[in-house]
């Protein structure tokens, strides 16, 4: 699809608007990826039939969102796209706008993540279990250092997706852990608490170690149920405190 399609479509957008999605729209459509050039300056305005300056302002709107970015002397260039990263930046606007609530997500990871730890036991690689061990490692050499306990229990979950094999999975907690660990760093919580936790990731660790499918679904569904209680308890006796 021509970038200048876009500005055509009749819908109704600015004229940045339509060229970045132009631009996205031509990205894929030609397969490139991570690394790959793109066009230079001028093949671009001519592609999208628009003036130099909509084009540029469409380019920096990609490059904020980490899809494309300048090399000095050597022109556009597809990034490596990291979901977590983008997501990360839009997690405070989902927050305030979306109306969501830690027991929402904690809601649909349990269902969710029950299937992701089910399929991981299934389809981990060595790779992954390596991974998933340093994850449950760091957060224990952690425990007394709250964020960053959360950072590699959020890096726990996220490599439990990529174990699936589906990508799918990976986009869905992607899009959730910058979100879910700004929530959690909202509530107290104990030491004991995160030994707790840890124990329960290393039950779901163990399962998908020996590929035991229903057993690390079981294993996750019930370290989030417990995790939704003890946030529930915690919120209330903030409530009580204030």
């Amino acid at each position: 699809m021509a970038i200048a399609q876009t500005l055509c479509s009749g819908e109704h957008r600015t004229v940045v608007e339509a060229i970045t999605q132009g631009l996205i729209q031509y990205i894929a459509a030609n397969g490139l990826r991570g690394g790959d050039r793109l066009p230079s300056e001028r093949e671009l305005v001519r592609m999208a039939g628009a003036s130099r300056l909509p084009l540029r302002e469409a380019l920096c709107v990609l490059k904020g969102l980490g899809i494309v970015e300048a090399k000095h002397g050597k022109g556009l260039f597809v990034k490596h796209l990291d979901l977590a990263t983008t997501f990360g930046m839009l997690s405070p606007l989902l927050r305030s706008q979306a109306n969501i609530d830690i027991e929402h997500i904690f809601e649909a990871r349990i269902h969710l993540e029950g299937s992701v730890a089910e399929l991981a036991a299934d389809n981990r690689s060595y790779k992954n279990l390596e991974a998933l061990e340093d994850a449950v490692g760091e957060m224990r050499r952690h425990l007394a250092d709250r964020s960053v306990y959360i950072r590699h229990d959020m890096a726990f979950h996220q490599e439990l997706a990529r174990s699936t094999g589906n990508s799918i999975f990976h986009v869905f907690m992607a899009s959730i852990t910058d979100l879910l660990a700004e929530l959690q760093l909202q509530y107290l919580d104990q030491v004991e608490v995160r030994h707790r936790a840890i124990l329960e990731h290393e039950d779901i660790l163990d399962a998908v170690r020996q590929g035991d499918g229903p057993r690390a679904k079981a294993a996750m569904q019930r370290h989030l149920r417990n995790a939704t209680g003890r946030i529930t308890v915690n919120r209330e006796s903030q409530d009580k405190q204030e």
